[in-house]
């Protein structure tokens, strides 16, 4: 019996499969170059590899996209002879990846959790589930769930690195800034190539408001995240135009728009991000229409089939149709929210259609109906995943909303949240001026 890096047994007869594998895997968890191509290769040379299949069908998921699901589940269909006489592992993962990609996402993650129960050096059950935390916007179990294995683990074992990566980003959704600072530098340290890792210790920065350490941090490890074959270098660009919007350098986030960003991207996680830059452009006051608009051709093209999966991609997409003014293509994915089914029925009813109509009402001017769909949304919205900076944009929307719907004692009231946290970043401060402000004019 063969084994992979970990020392897991593999189903195979063509060692030479093995290669390609951990190049797979090594692609997955660096997010450097491609995970899928490798693993076609490895199934060319050993169609009987099982983990192979197994393996591919939990990264297809992983993007959490309904048609990759569908392709997740093709994978499956295909290595079902091979499935038949792999491991017990094996056979877990796959059946793990079969509930995800059928929508049972809770039961999936327990089938993974059972998995790293027996095998705690399992990197790809361990990502493949961390990654699904984050979609659940469990933030409990983004750092607990790396606690649990952690024991197991050491630098003498390949892939410690990545797994104090997203031990990091597991703290700072707890709030535990140091801890996950100390832990995301270390995985840096001893890695060097993990940008997951880097993206840790800047949601850090970013949530205590150190922008300039925020910037010298991302410039200091350009190389680990920047790159042509950096599938994550996109987000990490992304955190960097956030700390130029802080300091009001909305001209340098824009040029980092228009490099990583515009139109919005292949993938529903490059949309979220080229979307959710715009609309904070839009609240600051900047003429973002026509970015806007190749954003929500990107959203239509893929409106039909996507609609409906997951409440988090289903808001952001809400969020680029009303300030394009599709209304057309807003109608279509309302129509889909009433009929969300697996465990994302919940996360739309809580979070996904509150602010699919915040959106459409914010846009329309009726900003005291988007207050009200915010503030019922906007504590609970970890539900729909996401991470807390994501997340902020609710409550960037709420403020400014309630200033327009002359609320600007509850505008005040959240944006005092961004003071207490934040008291060195500038964002906060302009919000509160703009608030006062509109008091002024009020009591004029």
């Amino acid at each position: 019996m063969h084994q992979d890096a970990r020392g897991h047994a593999v189903t195979l007869t063509n060692p030479k499969a093995l290669d390609a594998y951990e190049r797979a895997l090594y692609a997955f968890r660096s997010y450097r170059g491609d995970p899928i191509a490798p693993l076609d290769e490895a199934l060319a040379l050993d169609e009987g590899f099982a983990a192979a299949y197994a393996t591919k069908a939990l990264i297809l998921a992983a993007f959490f996209e309904r048609h990759l699901m569908r392709d997740a589940l093709a994978t499956l269909e295909r290595g079902r002879g091979a499935l038949a006489f792999a491991t017990t592992r094996e056979q877990a993962l796959a059946a793990a990846a079969r509930r995800i990609a059928e929508g049972q996402w809770h039961a999936g993650l327990r089938a993974l959790e059972q998995i790293l129960v027996e095998h705690p050096r399992d990197l790809l059950a361990l990502q493949a589930a961390h990654l699904m935390d984050f979609y659940r916007g469990d933030a409990l179990n983004l750092r607990n769930r790396l606690s649990r294995v952690l024991p197991a683990w050491s630098a003498a074992v390949p892939g410690y690195a990545f797994v104090l990566g997203m031990h990091a980003f597991g703290y700072e959704e707890c709030n535990q800034y140091p801890e996950a600072e100390r832990t995301g530098r270390r995985a840096v340290e001893l890695g060097g190539d993990d940008s997951w890792a880097v993206h840790a210790v800047g949601h850090v920065m970013e949530m205590q408001g150190r922008i300039g350490e925020g910037l010298a941090w991302y410039e200091e490890t350009r190389t680990v995240w920047d790159g042509a074959d950096n599938g994550f270098a996109f987000h990490n660009a992304w955190h960097t135009a956030l700390f130029h919007m802080d300091r009001g350098e909305h001209a340098r986030a824009l040029e980092i728009f228009d490099a990583r960003l515009a139109g919005g991207g292949a993938i529903a996680l490059t949309r979220i991000d080229a979307t959710a830059l715009l609309w904070r452009l839009k609240l600051e006051g900047l003429d973002v229409a026509a970015r806007f608009a190749a954003v929500a051709d990107g959203w239509a093209s893929v409106l039909e089939d996507e609609r409906g999966f997951y409440a988090f991609n289903d808001y952001h997409m809400a969020l680029a149709f009303a300030a394009a003014g599709r209304h057309d293509a807003l109608a279509r994915l309302r129509e889909a929210l009433p009929g969300a089914a697996g465990d994302n029925a919940h996360m739309t009813r809580s979070v996904g259609q509150p602010v699919v109509e915040a959106a459409i009402a914010y846009c329309d001017g009726r900003y005291a109906a988007a207050v009200e769909q915010l503030a019922a949304a906007r504590d609970v919205a970890s539900a729909s995943g996401g991470s807390h900076a994501q997340r902020d944009l609710l409550s960037l929307t709420l403020i400014d909303a309630a200033r327009r719907a002359g609320q600007p004692r509850l505008a005040r009231h959240y944006a005092n949240e961004r003071l207490v946290h934040k008291p060195e970043g500038a964002w906060g401060k302009r919000l509160v001026q703009r608030i006062e402000a509109r008091e002024e004019r009020l009591a004029a």
